[in-house]
C-alpha cells in the first residue's frame, strides 16, 4: 500500500511539473507576443515622428526669404536625417525606410530644395558637406557613413539602378548587429 501512495504521489508529482511546464510556455509566448506588438508600435510611433518632422521641415521651405532662414532650414534637414540615422544604427527604424530615404536624398544632392524662393543658394550636397565639416552630425560612423553616400551620388549620377544599390550596400553595412 506504500508503494501505491509513493507511485502516486510521483504520478502528481510529474503531471504537475508538466503543467507548469505547459503553463509557463504558454505565458511566455503571449509575453513574447505582446513584446513583439509593443516593438511594432514603437516602429510605427518612431516613423509616425520623423515623417512628421519632414513635413514640418518640407512646409517650412517657402517661408525661408533669407539666407539665414535657409542656413537654419538646412540645419534642421541635416539634423533629422542625422538622428534618422542613429534611430537607424540601434535598429529602432525599419532598414528599408532608412534606406528609401536615403536612396531619395542621394538621388537630390546636385539639386537645391524645390520650394525655397531664393535662388542663390546652396545644393543639398554643398549644405550636407558644410553641415559635416562643422561636425554637427558628431558620431564618427554618421560623418563616414553620409561621407561615403556624398560619394555615391558623385559617382552615380544619373544611373538610378546603381545608386539604387550602392545605397543597398552602404545601409547594409552600417546596419549595427543585434
Amino acid at each position: 500500500m506504500v508503494n501505491d501512495w509513493s507511485e502516486l504521489i510521483r504520478n502528481l508529482t510529474n503531471l504537475s511539473i508538466t503543467f507548469g511546464v505547459i503553463f509557463s510556455y504558454l505565458q511566455i509566448k503571449k509575453i513574447s507576443k505582446t513584446i513583439d506588438v509593443g516593438q511594432k508600435a514603437n516602429f510605427i510611433n518612431v516613423l509616425h515622428f520623423f515623417s512628421g518632422e519632414y513635413d514640418s521641415i518640407i512646409c517650412e521651405s517657402p517661408r525661408c526669404r533669407t539666407s539665414k532662414k535657409v542656413e537654419l532650414w538646412y540645419f534642421r534637414f541635416w539634423n533629422l536625417l542625422t538622428n534618422e540615422y542613429l534611430f537607424f544604427r540601434h535598429g529602432l527604424l525599419d532598414d528599408y525606410i532608412f534606406e528609401f530615404w536615403c536612396f531619395k536624398i542621394c538621388a537630390e544632392y546636385g539639386q537645391k530644395p524645390k520650394h525655397i524662393p531664393l535662388k542663390h543658394i546652396e545644393t543639398f550636397k554643398a549644405s550636407h558637406i558644410g553641415y559635416l565639416k562643422s561636425h554637427n552630425g558628431g558620431h564618427m560612423h554618421s560623418q563616414n557613413y553620409f561621407q561615403e553616400l556624398i560619394g555615391i551620388s558623385e559617382e552615380c549620377k544619373g544611373d538610378e539602378e546603381e545608386m539604387r544599390t550602392r545605397v543597398h550596400e552602404l545601409v547594409k553595412r552600417y546596419k549595427k548587429l543585434k
